[in-house]
């Protein structure tokens, strides 16, 4: 009996940090779900990029970046968070759809926020976030794909002056 006790208290244990990390997760995912802004956490003991991906089936899309290019998705409908256990598929600038990225970055420069589409049903979204210079706009480009987050990236835009 006594046995059973030691087992059943190694098991707790074991299973208290993966509670503690969901819980840490789900906060942030549900965070971030509500103010639509991406940012930084503390998941598992680490700081995780927490990121926006945008709405998606009338549902907010939020990603996890793990490790560079290593993302987990998730779907927040109604305050209740879900993940998605899915892999997004890498993405090209083949087929036109590096000339939709550059037009996508150059509207957002223009005219604060801008999304498309691009060829290949991947969507591009990018948003101005403020000057970092006089001449200079950082922009936020989104790529993400069925709802699920592929690549983020934070450009700083200059424009030169002839």
């Amino acid at each position: 009996m006594k046995r059973w006790y030691t087992i059943a208290a190694a098991l707790a244990f074991q299973v208290l940090p993966h509670a503690a990390s969901a819980s840490e997760a789900s906060d942030a995912v549900l965070s971030v779900a509500a103010s639509k802004m991406s940012t930084v956490a503390r998941i598992n003991g680490a700081t995780r990029p927490v990121i926006y991906v945008g709405k998606f089936e009338g549902c907010d899309s939020v990603s996890i970046q793990n490790a560079p290019g290593r993302f987990e998705h998730f779907r927040v409908c109604g305050n209740q968070v879900s993940a998605r256990n899915t892999v997004s598929p890498s993405w090209t600038e083949d087929d036109g759809a590096g000339d939709v990225l550059r037009a996508v970055v150059d509207n957002a420069v223009l005219f604060g926020a801008a999304s498309q589409v691009d060829p290949n049903g991947y969507l591009i979204a990018a948003r101005a976030l403020g000057p970092s210079q006089r001449s200079c706009s950082n922009v936020e480009v989104i790529l993400s794909y069925e709802g699920d987050l592929v690549d983020r990236a934070l450009k700083s835009i200059c424009s030169h002056r002839r």
